[in-house]
Order: C-alpha cells, then structure tokens, then sequence
C-alpha cells in the first residue's frame, strides 16, 4: 500500500535523494563496457518509473502506525524516487527523529547503478543518508567496488574503506583502495585520502592524497606519460600537466627528456569565447646535446586563431616558426609532421555576403633545407572580390565575376617584387534536369602584371632574360559541357541492384599566348585524374594557363545494392587535341605534350562485404607508358581484422621515378592479444621505407601497447632532385599502459593505433564511408 503524503512531502530532495543520485558520477572515468560483466536482471518496476517525478513514494505488504508518530513497514518494502528504486524485507519511520532505517538485505538501482548493502538509514532533518557494507556496480559502464559506508549529505557522499576497478568479478587486475572517498556535489570532483593502487593484489603506488572527476567538469593534474625510444632521440619520456585555469581556457604543460639530446619543455595554451577560439604553442630546447657548442637554443611556435566578430565577418591566423631547418625532422612535434618540408603563415579577413564575396590574406611560408632553394613568395596582400552567387540575366544566361590582387615579395629570388591583377567576368548558360544536363560557358581572362627583378645579380637564369617589367595576358575561354544520366535495374551477386551510366563529354578552347614575359610565383602543376581530365586549366593559380582545344570524353557507371550502398564504381575518360598544344614556356621541368596522361581510369570494387579495392592509372596512348598510377585491396571483417596491400608508381616526382609496395595488416592472436604490422618498400631503389610492428595486450580493465618502428630518417640537407641519395634508418620503441577507468584511456584501441599512429591506414574509399 502507499503510505501517507507526510512523507512524500518531507522526504523528497533530501538525503535518500543524494544518495540515489551521487554516486553515478563515479561511472564517468569508466570504460564502456564490453561484454566483461553478466547481465543484470532489473526489476520491472524500474522501467516503469518516471524521472520527473519528485515525490517519495513507499510500497509495502504491509504497514502499522504508532499513533500517526512512526510506520513500521513490512512484507517486501519499495522506495521509489524519479527513476531510482531501493528495496528491503522491512523498513521502519520516525515521526519525531525524521529516521528511516531498513535491514536485512537492501538493494539500490537506478539506471547507471546498482547497490547492494546490509542496512539503509536516512536522517530527514539533517540531510543525511548511510548505507553500510556496500557493493556497488555501474549498469551501463564498467566499473564496481565496495564500500564500508556510504554517507550521502547536501554536500557530498562519503566512500569509507573503499575500492574501485573496472575489472569483472573474480578479476583482480587492478584496483584503487582508499581510506575516504568524498564526491562533492557542487564542484563535481571527488577527493581520496591514503589511496592505494594495485595490481594483481600487488599495492604497486601510494597516493596520500589524490582528485578525480565525476562529472564532465576539468580539473588539473598529471595527465598519463608517454614513453619511447630511438636512435636520434634516446630514451624519450613526457609528462604532461594539465591546468584548468577557467572554463573558457586552459594550458598544458609538458616537460619531456631525451637522454640524447636534453630537457625539452613543451606548452600549449587553448581559449574559447563565443567569438573567438584558439590555442598558443611553444616548444624550447635550451641546449641539444646532439648539437656541437654554439648551436644555440631550439624551439618552435604556433599561433592559430579564428574570430567571428560578425554574422557575415571572420578573420583567422595560423603562423608557426622554427628555430632551424632540421627542429621537425630531428626532434618531432605535436603540431607538425616530421616530413613537413615548408611551415605555413597565413591570416586572413573574410566578408560573406549575399552579393559579395571577400577574402584578404597575408601568406607567406618557411622553406626548410634544401627547399629553401626555391623561389617561394609572399602574397602581402591577396585579396579576392568575387560574386557570392551568379546574376540573372534574361534567355536563364547567369553572369558571374571574380577578381584578384596579389602583391608578391622575395628579396632573394630573381623577380623580387611583382604585382599581379587579374579579372575573370564569366557567361554561363546551364540546363539541368534530372536525365541530363547541359552547360556552355565562356569567359576572358585578363591578367596585368608589373615586376621588378633584382640588380645586384651578376648572372641571370636563361628564363629571366625574357621576363618583362609590365606584362599582360588577356585569353578568351569557350567551354561546352553535357552529361546524361542513365540508370536500370540489375543483379549484383545475385542480389536486386541499381545500375547507373553517366557519359559526360567536354569541349574546350583556349588559344595560345606566349608566357615567357611572366615569372611564376604561386602556380605549380596539379596532379593529373579522371576529374583532372575536365578541368579548364593544368596549372593552379594564375601565372601559367594553358592553351586548350579539345574534346574529353568520358563515362562512369554504378552498382547500387538493395540498400543503396555504392558497390561498384568505374570511370574512364580520354582527351582528344584537335589540335596539338603549343606547351613552350609554361613549365620548364616537365612541358605539356598532346600525349601526356589523356587517358585516365579510376574504379572501386566493394565486391564483398568485407573487400574493397581501389585503382587509379593515368596511361599514355602514344606512347604506351603509364604516366602514374595507384592500386589498393583491403579486407576489413572488423577493427581488429584488416589488411591493406597497396601499391603506386609515378614516372615523374621532382624529376625522379617513384614506385612503391606497402602492406599493413592487424589480426587478433586470442581475445586479448592483438598484433599490428606494416611494410613499405622503395621497389625503384630496393630500399626499406618504413617498417612497424605492435603488440597489444588488451583485457577489461587493462591494457598495454608496445610498438617498434624503423624507419628513413628525414634528412633536409640531401638533395631534393636525387632520390638515391644515402640514406638513415632510425630505430625506436614507444610502450603504453593504461589501467582502464583510472586515468585517460581514449584512443587505445586497434582502429585508433592504425588511424592516427605510425601505421598510417586510411579506411578504403567509398561515398557510403
């Protein structure tokens, strides 16, 4: 029966309340769990339960009242609070203390806990709740433990003889005991006194005093170390600092030895408004080791910030620096890659308006080693004005515009200085429906140019002889596209399926203009593809635009299955020169020919549910050689059942023949073992890349990771057109151990270790990923 209201209204948001609801939090530093606990059988009234409501109610068999003063409950008891339920074979009130205790076998739940204890007593007026001999485990999360007493107040809970682990029952892996755990309520930490770690039953750390959190909150403290060992770097070991200084920013400090080079202090400062977001990094060595005396400090400096003071406003800056040439390839970063050959500065002021479209950026990069031979610019400014979206003019003719102003600057290079405006109004006429579409467009291109060579050079390159001090380039563009688009029902495997067929044809023409009169300073060759093949120009940027007369035909088909998921892709296209391109003066290193990458194929096979293959090949008719290409075959039955075997070959990187053959695989040993490797060969030189292999020891509250690497060590100072240059292998081991719901375990896991680690895997492409 349901007891009286007097004690719905004095019970409800008092100590039973705290109690039900407190101690949850312990559950957010746990791992979710993976099949390591048996499942719970609830009851059935928990389901029923609604967490909006905030009265107390009792169940019970039976119930007798002492003069309206006390209630002695009996014949199975039911506390019910929200969604949180507590039973017990009796349970007796007092009027007159506000005392409710209860024996014999109490049973908590609620959704994220479940607790068993001998006795339960709550102290209404003081906002107190006890229970004493506590088992408790969290449903939905790994994690258990045990408790002398649980005291529940206004403030805080109190654990008193207390033991956490996300171990299952029966294993002692590992497990935190200590004298006094209290959860503060308001601030969402918890606090430990004489804490003790052990494993395997093995006290193995002594925490006299130790924070922790149970909520989302942050807090400062050690974050988990890393450690590793190389060849160029010795034994590696870092050891992070986390400082929560308000809830907007924070800092991580991190000191980090190497027994072959020094002290290293590594620091990062991140900040977050409603405006404004961005983070400060700095990186000092005061005195390598490995360096000979004098060399001086080394260091490296990032910058990165975004602000959006405004609806349509934005402004960013990203700047890092480096002390010398060789910091990211000896010592590493946490920002950049140790291969990184150029280091980005760039800020920018953008205004997206309805009309109107315009970004202003300052641009600039530091050459590292050997590059620093090659003329790279500064654009101080460059700033694009273009329309935000086309005009419409009668007979559905849109009109758009796009104009550029590039101030370039480098004192050490030929052409020191240059000034570059261009002016793009384009025409364009589309038809679109849904079986095909059609596009003409046409447009000129108008480029002036203004530069300033350099008077203190005693020879001239053969090239700059021609440059001129004002220029200018005017190309008209007609651009004719169509695509239809086919699709019938087929059989894939036996299996009903979607059949699609888009043929696309391109006519293009752009007449020829001799370019010698302008140097180049942003413009570069893009790589060559099927979608390659229908671009308008072969060149980023605008210094080198190339004459065009041709007609580019080429198709793609898809398969579909019942669930429209992409199994099958294929594209294949070719370009036909009405007329054979000029190509003199537009790139000294490698001109364009009319036999150069015209033919183009790229497929995807998902042909199982588990096997993907991807291919790529640019292939010369004329001449019957493969300009490039790239071959890839993965297996992926789950994140801990991959392998990928890739290959690809370039006739032409920098002036040098590449092809290379990798493989990288990772399979389960038994249920917790798991081992990860990867290959890669230079089959052009017969020399190792790379080569990796980990072990991971994985059970339900604990792991541990040790990985092996060898690897061609990055050396800027070789020449950068000779690949056969000698080489270096560096060696290195890194080991990590992670005691699972105590401390930062994310990201330990096989996918993450191939993602993101030194293994370098990329799930197989596909539109459906």
């Amino acid at each position: 029966m349901e007891q009286s209201n007097f004690l719905e209204r004095r019970m409800k948001y008092h100590a039973l309340y705290l109690l039900m609801f407190g101690l949850p939090g312990l559950a957010l530093a746990a791992e979710p769990v993976r099949q390591c606990y048996p499942t719970l059988t609830l009851p059935e009234r928990l389901a029923q339960l609604d967490k909006n409501d905030n009265n107390l109610r009792i169940f019970s068999g039976k119930v007798r009242l002492n003069d309206n003063q006390s209630a002695v409950f009996s014949d199975g008891v039911e506390l019910t609070h929200r969604d949180t339920l507590l039973s017990a074979p009796s349970a007796t009130f007092s009027k007159a203390e506000q005392h409710m205790f209860a024996d014999g076998g109490i049973s908590y739940y609620s959704p994220q806990l479940k607790v068993s204890s001998s006795s339960f007593s709550a102290r209404v007026n003081d906002n107190n709740a006890t229970m004493t001999d506590a088992d408790y485990r969290f449903i939905s999360q790994a994690g258990r433990g045990y408790a002398k007493e649980m005291q529940a107040s206004s403030e805080q809970v109190t654990l008193k003889e207390a033991s956490f682990t996300t171990c299952p029952d029966g294993d002692n892996g590992w497990a935190l005991e200590a004298e006094d755990i209290q959860l503060n309520a308001d601030d969402g930490w918890g606090e430990a006194w004489n804490s003790v770690v052990k494993i395997k039953g093995v006290p193995v750390l002594y925490l006299p005093y130790m924070t922790f959190p149970v909520s989302n909150q942050r807090k400062s403290g050690l974050l988990i170390p890393k450690f590793g060992s190389s060849q160029k770097l010795g034994v590696d070991l870092q050891l992070p600092y986390y400082l929560n200084l308000a809830d907007n920013y924070d800092a991580t400090i991190t000191p980090r030895y190497m027994s072959e080079r020094g002290t290293q202090l590594k620091t990062e400062f991140r900040y977050l408004t409603a405006q404004d977001s961005g983070k400060l990094q700095l990186e000092f060595l005061p005195d390598d080791q490995d360096k000979p005396a004098g060399f001086g400090s080394r260091y490296l400096s990032h910058v990165e910030h975004r602000s959006d003071f405004a609806d349509n406003w934005r402004a960013q800056v990203d700047f890092t620096d480096v002390s010398d040439d060789g910091y990211l390839s000896e010592l590493g970063s946490d920002f950049n890659n140790q291969s990184d050959t150029q280091l980005n500065r760039q800020a920018s002021l953008s205004y997206f308006g309805a009309d109107v479209r315009s970004d202003i950026r300052l641009q600039g990069f530091e050459i590292l080693g050997n590059y620093a031979d090659t003329y790279s610019y500064a654009a101080l400014p460059q700033w694009d004005l273009q329309s935000a979206r086309p005009l419409q003019l009668p007979a559905g003719v849109e009109f758009s515009w796009h104009s550029q102003y590039s101030h370039f600057a480098n004192d050490n290079a030929p052409i020191k200085q240059a000034d570059r405006l261009h002016l793009e109004p384009t025409l364009r006429l589309p038809y679109v429906t849904p079986a095909y579409e059609l596009q003409l467009e046409t447009g000129l291109m108008s480029t002036f140019y203004q530069q300033k060579r350099r008077t203190d050079l005693a020879t001239l390159p053969p090239e700059l002889a021609l440059v001129a001090e004002d220029t200018e380039r005017h190309l008209p563009k007609v651009q004719l596209n169509g695509k239809l688009n086919f699709e019938r029902d087929a059989r894939w495997f036996g299996q009903s399926s979607l059949q699609t067929l888009e043929p696309q044809i391109q006519y293009l023409y752009i007449p020829y203009r001799d370019q010698s009169q302008i140097w180049q300073y942003d413009t570069a060759r893009l790589q060559d593809d099927y979608y390659g093949l229908f671009r308008q120009n072969r060149f980023s940027g605008l210094d080198r635009i190339n004459d065009s007369n041709q007609l580019t035909l080429g198709a793609t088909t898809r398969i579909y299955d019942e669930f429209d998921t992409e199994r099958f892709r294929f594209s294949l296209g070719q370009i036909l020169f009405l007329a054979t391109p000029d190509g003199k003066n537009l790139d000294n290193n490698q001109p364009i020919a009319a036999t150069e990458s015209i033919f183009a194929a790229e497929s995807v096979l998902h042909f199982q549910q588990r096997w993907f293959l991807n291919n790529g090949v640019q292939y010369d008719s004329k001449t019957k050689r493969v300009i490039k290409s790239n071959v890839s075959l993965d297996y992926r039955a789950d994140d801990k059942n991959l392998l990928q075997l890739n290959h690809r070959y370039s006739r032409y990187v920098s002036g040098n023949e590449i092809e290379q053959l990798g493989a990288l695989g990772t399979m389960p040993l038994n249920n917790q073992w798991q081992l990860v490797g990867s290959y890669y060969r230079d089959l052009h030189n017969d020399r190792m890349i790379e080569a990796n292999v980990g072990l991971q020891y994985e059970s339900c509250c604990w792991a541990v990771r040790l990985i092996a690497r060898r690897q061609i060590e990055t050396n800027l100072d070789l020449p950068i057109n000779n690949i056969n240059s000698p080489f270096k292998l560096d060696s290195g081991i890194a080991l990590q151990f992670v005691l699972k719901g105590f401390g930062d375990s994310a990201g330990f896991n096989v996918s993450d270790m191939l993602s993101t680690g030194v293994f370098g895997y990329r799930r197989p492409y596909l539109l459906n990923n």
